[in-house]
C-alpha cells in the first residue's frame, strides 16, 4: 500500500508580520475614509462667527452629497474656487500625482491642494437673490436669518459698490443684486456678513467644489489655547 502523503502544517504568521499587515490595512482604510467619507477641518477665520469660531475643529461628512442635493441655508465645506488647481508658477512644479508635485527650484516634494472654505448656502439654483440694506431677499421674499450677525454699523449704498459677477455690476456688500442663480451654482455667504469673503466678492459656487457638511465640533480653543469646554463634541 502506498503511503499517504502527509500534509505539511501551515506556517503560522509571525507577530511582526501580523502587525505590519494590520498597520497597512489600517492605513489604507484611513485613506479611503478620509477621501470619501469623513474629514477633519479647522476654522481658520472669523467669517462664520458666531456659528463657528476661529479654533473650532470639525468632523465633516464628505459622503452626504452622493445621496442628496445641498439644502438651502445649511453650512457647507468646499474647495475655494479662486485657488488654482496646480501650484503657481506652474512651470516651477512637475506633477507626480495630484496633490504631490516636485519643486524644481528647491529640489523637493510639495503637497498642494485648493484651500477648504466653509460658508452657508443662501441662494439655490433658479433663485433670484437680492440684498437691500444688509437684508437678504429670495424671490422677492425677506429671509429672516437668526444665524447672521452684522458688526459694522455702516450701510454701503449700491452705487458706491465695486462688485461684479460675470462682468455685470452687482453693487456693494450691503446692497447687492438682483441676481438670478443659474443651474448647478450656489450663492454662499458667511454668517459674519460684514467680514466674509464670499459669493458677493468672488462669484457663484459651482457644485463640483462642494465637499460636504460639518457634523461635530470635536475640539475648540481660542487664540490663547484656552479650551472652550462648552463647544466640545457639539453637534452642528
Amino acid at each position: 500500500m502506498p503511503k499517504k502523503l502527509e500534509k505539511k502544517p501551515k506556517k503560522k504568521k509571525s507577530v511582526l508580520r501580523e502587525w505590519i499587515e494590520a498597520i497597512i490595512f489600517a492605513g489604507i482604510a484611513a485613506i479611503i475614509i478620509k477621501t470619501f467619507v469623513i474629514q477633519t477641518f479647522r476654522i481658520p477665520s472669523g467669517s462664520m462667527e458666531s456659528s463657528f469660531l476661529i479654533g473650532d475643529f470639525l468632523v465633516a461628512n464628505k459622503f452626504v452629497f452622493h445621496f442628496r442635493e445641498p439644502k438651502q441655508f445649511e453650512p457647507v465645506i468646499f474647495k475655494y474656487p479662486m485657488d488654482s488647481y496646480d501650484p503657481q508658477p506652474r512651470e516651477r512644479y512637475a506633477k507626480i500625482i495630484h496633490p504631490i508635485y516636485w519643486d524644481k527650484k528647491n529640489f523637493f516634494f510639495k503637497y498642494y491642494k485648493r484651500r477648504d472654505f466653509i460658508k452657508r448656502i443662501i441662494g439655490m439654483p433658479g433663485d433670484t437673490l437680492q440684498i437691500i440694506d444688509k437684508n437678504v431677499y429670495i424671490n422677492g421674499k425677506y429671509i429672516k436669518e437668526d444665524y447672521a450677525q452684522h458688526i459694522d454699523y455702516r450701510i454701503i449704498p449700491r452705487e458706491k459698490g465695486h462688485l461684479y459677477i460675470n462682468s455685470e455690476f452687482m453693487g456693494s456688500r450691503d446692497n447687492f443684486g438682483p441676481l438670478v442663480i443659474p443651474e448647478g451654482k450656489y450663492f454662499v455667504m458667511g454668517d459674519n456678513r460684514d467680514n466674509s469673503s464670499d459669493s458677493r466678492y468672488w462669484g457663484l459656487l459651482d457644485r463640483k467644489f462642494l465637499k460636504g457638511i460639518p457634523m461635530i465640533i470635536y475640539w475648540s480653543w481660542d487664540q490663547h489655547h484656552h479650551i472652550r469646554w462648552k463647544r466640545l463634541l457639539k453637534i452642528v
